[in-house]
């Protein structure tokens, strides 16, 4: 469950075009994952120049709250080229 939250959280955090890198990462499991497909939703709950930080809620099948992981990263001073040659 946390490589699936740290893929949304470094979706997320690079999405603007300007490279983000993971700074402080944890994970809160507040209900046994079991069978199914798990869904990752990330949220950016502040942003400024320098660092921003996240919030990503995983969920099961049926919507319930399954973790819960929070993030924060650098914000780089270079832009990411997500163009395809």
């Amino acid at each position: 469950m946390f490589t699936l939250a740290d893929l949304a959280f470094a979706a997320a955090s690079n999405a603007y075009g300007t490279a983000a890198v993971g700074i402080n990462a944890n994970i809160s499991f507040v209900k046994a994952g079991t069978k199914g497909t798990l869904t990752a939703e990330a949220k950016e709950n502040s942003i400024n120049p320098k660092i921003a930080t996240y919030t990503v809620n995983i969920t099961d099948d049926e919507g319930d709250l399954v973790a819960i992981f929070q993030g924060m990263v650098y914000r780089k001073k270079f832009s990411l080229d997500f163009s395809e040659d």
